[in-house]
């Protein structure tokens, strides 16, 4: 729903998202006037509804004059992550990825056009990608969104490039047909690989996860910056990482629909 869309209390409260979300992509926070030009709303009705969230604690105002997220948005957002089963029966594992193979291991899944990165482990080096728990990256250009890519339906791919695929770096494939071909050669060995496509000097290896009926329900991967995450080392930790998304998988109990019907 959109704020022209919406009537009375309800277009009160679509503004009200729209501010919560402005200031959740500005994680350093927004002023009063920078807010007023990014909603497009009078200043009168920007100070009305930032009002309310304050009271609801979704926003905080510091002394710096900055407006921020709030605690309830932090304690909703916690409690989001913490109902999704997949990241609670999935946390030892990639916990276990990240351990054996000290890089950064993320799970993730589909939000519209979009990877949501849902759990991440760190890396114990210092040198390591940026990425956090509820950020978002295009499908076609990350080791986690093209796993998804890959294994989704030839028409829900043929709706995902019927919009203009934006280029992250040099490297990011935006052309519909070459990312076919990448897709198919990713289907065929059983992982992805975002080979400086996403953030330039990093590499990454992803893989899908299926739920019980066979189907997608996230996917795992691991980065780090070129100057580690080599070809030699790709090839290397691409089988832990298919081994890692399986075990999930199989937690998830995929095979058991096709071992109840052949039994």
């Amino acid at each position: 729903m959109t704020v022209s869309d919406a009537t009375g209390s309800a277009k009160a409260l679509v503004k009200g998202i729209a501010i919560v979300s402005l200031l959740a992509s500005h994680r350093k926070g927004l002023r009063l006037t920078d807010l007023v030009s990014e909603v497009d709303l009078p200043r009168g009705t920007v100070v009305r509804l930032l009002n309310v969230l304050l009271d609801a604690r979704l926003i905080r105002h510091s002394a710096d004059g900055l407006y921020r997220l709030g605690a309830r948005a932090a304690i909703w957002g916690s409690e989001f992550l913490d109902a999704l089963e997949l990241r609670e029966i999935s946390s030892d594992v990639i916990a276990h990825l990240a351990e054996i193979s000290h890089e950064t291991c993320h799970l993730g899944v589909r939000e519209g056009r979009s990877v949501l990165y849902i759990d991440k482990v760190e890396s114990p080096h210092s040198l390591r990608m940026v990425s956090r728990v509820g950020g978002m990256n295009p499908l076609h250009c990350t080791g986690l969104g093209k796993a998804l890519l890959a294994f989704m339906s030839p028409e829900e791919f043929d709706r995902y490039t019927a919009v203009q695929l934006e280029r992250r770096t040099e490297n990011t494939i935006v052309e519909p047909e070459i990312l076919r071909a990448d897709l198919q050669r990713i289907r065929k060995r059983g992982y992805a690989l975002d080979d400086i496509e996403n953030e330039v000097g990093v590499r990454c290896i992803g893989a899908p996860i299926f739920d019980h009926n066979g189907e997608l329900a996230g996917s795992i991967s691991l980065a780090g910056p070129t100057m580690r995450m080599t070809w030699e080392r790709v090839g290397q930790l691409a089988g832990p990482v298919m081994e890692a998304a399986h075990e999930i998988s199989v937690r998830l109990g995929f095979g058991l629909a096709k071992d109840a019907r052949s039994s």
